[in-house]
């Protein structure tokens, strides 16, 4: 039975690429060449045009005195992959020549972005290219392009279980189960994220069950409850919190706000220069306006108090008679 759901998932990925690789059939039509090059000097062009891709190839019979302007009624029919889709198909023009010499070339070209066809099957669509010749523009080309599947299928068809194979009756029932059966849905499965430890040795004065404050590596103390098969002197795992995100906060400097204006009070007059007290009662009696000098103070002389002179009596000189 191993064997058989081995074989069976082979034979679905086979059927699946080969579905995919389906072979195609372009059916080439309207072929016309325009403005080719003059390849012999006395007579005109026996133009003939050749498609290939890979080592595939068909070819239009060829026109004698086509010239210059030539136009085919051939119809041809080219099998092709995606690859050779994906490749584009080679277009040359050749001048047909009697004898021994290889016929002359006119031009070549290439038809290009043909998974278009893919897109539209069974509608014929219009390619043109333009044709070189010794790395010069000498002409260009146009035709028709039909893709059709050649047993009549799309690409995504399934196809009908082979009725007469080497397989058998047992190996036609798995081909059938394998087209049959319906695609498997991966399911993904979140993992858990990685939880750290680590190892805290068991105190002396400590024993299985006990409840000890150990203090983590960024410093944060956690309390933890010891195995009851640890004993003293041994060690144990503890799991780690996992760190909190430190959301970074952005402080917006405040605007430094201009000091409160204060009205000056009603009648109170406006100050401009050194302010003058000449009675002492803490009121300016007057102001010098600034840039002059204030007047010199006059200090008021001290009193003068008279001294009274001295009184002296007059000495009494008594003269006796001689």
């Amino acid at each position: 039975q191993r064997a058989q759901y081995i074989w069976l998932g082979l034979a679905s990925r086979n059927v699946r690429a080969l579905m995919s690789e389906a072979v195609k059939k372009i059916t080439i039509r309207d072929i016309e060449c325009r403005g080719l090059r003059s390849a012999d000097f006395l007579t005109k062009n026996d133009v003939y045009v050749v498609f290939k891709v890979g080592s595939k190839k068909v070819k239009t019979k060829y026109i004698s005195g086509g010239g210059k302007n030539v136009k085919f009624k051939d119809v041809l029919e080219l099998l092709v992959s995606d690859a050779d889709l994906q490749a584009g198909i080679d277009f040359t023009a050749f001048d047909y020549d009697l004898g021994p010499d290889p016929d002359d070339l006119l031009g070549v070209g290439k038809l290009v972005n043909l998974g278009e066809l893919k897109k539209y099957v069974g509608t014929p669509r219009q390619f043109d290219t333009h044709l070189m010749y010794k790395g010069k523009h000498r002409g260009d080309a146009t035709c028709v392009l039909t893709l059709t599947y050649p047993g009549g299928g799309a690409p995504n068809a399934k196809p009908s279980a082979p009725q007469h194979t080497q397989l058998g009756q047992a190996g036609a029932q798995i081909f059938n189960q394998a087209m049959s059966a319906q695609p498997q849905v991966a399911q993904i499965v979140q993992h858990p994220e990685t939880t750290q430890y680590m190892t805290v040795t068991c105190p002396p004065n400590a024993r299985g069950g006990s409840q000890v404050v150990v203090r983590a590596p960024d410093g944060t103390q956690l309390q933890v409850v010891i195995p009851q098969s640890v004993g003293p002197g041994q060690q144990f795992r503890v799991p780690l919190p996992k760190p909190t995100p430190v959301v970074a906060q952005v402080h917006h400097p405040q605007p430094q706000q201009p000091p409160a204006y204060q009205p000056r009070p009603a009648g109170v007059p406006v100050a401009v220069g050194t302010a003058v007290d000449v009675d002492g009662d803490g009121k300016a009696d007057y102001y010098i306006p600034a840039g002059q000098a204030p007047p010199p103070s006059y200090a008021a002389p001290p009193p003068t108090y008279a001294q009274p002179q001295p009184q002296y009596a007059a000495p009494a000189y008594h003269h006796q008679q001689p």
